[in-house]
């Protein structure tokens, strides 16, 4: 299993994707409609503190943080922290390698196929205000794009998208999730995603849906993260910490590489027509995934334990 990109690229375009805070603070006042004075307070507070505009959401819809519910649903539909949240975090440049890592991924993909990088059909599930595409397509591909439909950060990422001459050109827009599951991509990008979903399993037989036989899947997961900051991670999903490969594996999608660099920021999956002895073997002898995968039991009993130990206190 590779661990480690295995091609090189110098002249990925950044240019345009706003990284510092005037260039943020500017996007966000030209695509939203914000004021200055507030936007500035929120960027500035966001790139202090990550996670304080999601945080102030989560008081206004009343939400209860790490618990799926309509109240979380009303602020992934009409609250406007994640904007901040995804710009801010974009900007650092640990985050930036992960959308490079996949486009590295994307340029062996398709040599190994034998077209061009712009034929590939690409997938982007869950991209926030946007910035993985913008950064795709600025680099050749075609993408299509989902986010939750009729949100804030989807309506901002739109606008975006059309100022820059892109939609409906290299940035086609899914209004439908079921038109994701039609096993016609080469390649699905599904970053921190995973960690807010109700359940996780049956997005991870989803992404399997979308992809063509040999497609590949590019994810990062945060299933292990449940600070303050991340308010809207489930801990639901907490025991699955560790576990993101062999999940992938019983719905028919093998590791092939992860980045060393972050650490697993992204993992490839590639969609196997049937799955191979040797795939589960591979996993078994790699010890980063053992690593991971014994880091998540602990984390697991850690909480049980705590769990126990609370209620034990209760009814005394």
């Amino acid at each position: 299993m590779l661990c480690s990109p295995t091609v090189s690229e110098s002249h990925w375009l950044l240019t345009g994707i706003p990284c510092s805070f005037t260039e943020i603070v500017e996007e966000i006042i030209c695509f939203s409609g914000l004021p200055r004075e507030a936007t500035e307070n929120r960027v500035w507070m966001e790139a202090l503190q990550l996670g304080w505009n999601v945080a102030n959401d989560v008081k206004r819809f009343r939400v209860t943080p790490h618990r799926f519910d309509e109240c979380m649903l009303g602020l992934y539909r009409d609250g406007d922290g994640f904007i901040f949240e995804t710009l801010v975090f974009w900007a650092r440049p640990f985050r930036q390698k992960w959308i490079v890592h996949a486009l590295e991924r994307l340029v062996l993909h398709a040599r190994a196929c034998g077209t061009g990088l712009s034929q590939l059909r690409v997938l982007i599930l869950g991209d926030g205000a946007g910035n993985d595409s913008l950064f795709l397509a600025q680099n050749g591909l075609n993408v299509d794009f989902f986010e939750v439909p009729g949100s804030r950060t989807h309506d901002f990422a739109v606008k975006r998208f059309r100022g820059r001459g892109l939609l409906d050109r290299q940035i086609n827009l899914l209004s439908s999730y079921e038109d994701c599951l039609l096993g016609q991509y080469d390649a699905v990008i599904s970053f921190e995603v995973l960690e807010h979903l109700p359940d996780p399993c049956v997005a991870i037989s989803d992404l399997r849906k979308m992809l063509k036989f040999d497609g590949i899947a590019l994810v990062t997961e945060a299933f292990a993260y449940l600070a303050e900051a991340f308010p809207t991670h489930l801990e639901s999903n907490r025991k699955y910490s560790g576990r993101t490969p062999s999940l992938f594996l019983k719905n028919g999608m093998a590791l092939r590489w992860y980045s060393y660099d972050p650490l697993f920021k992204p993992m490839e999956f590639v969609k196997r027509p049937r799955i191979r002895l040797k795939d589960f073997l591979s996993l078994a002898a790699d010890a980063s995934i053992r690593r991971a995968w014994l880091s998540g039991r602990i984390r697991t009993a850690k909480k049980e334990v705590e769990s126990v130990v609370r209620g034990v206190a209760a009814f005394c």
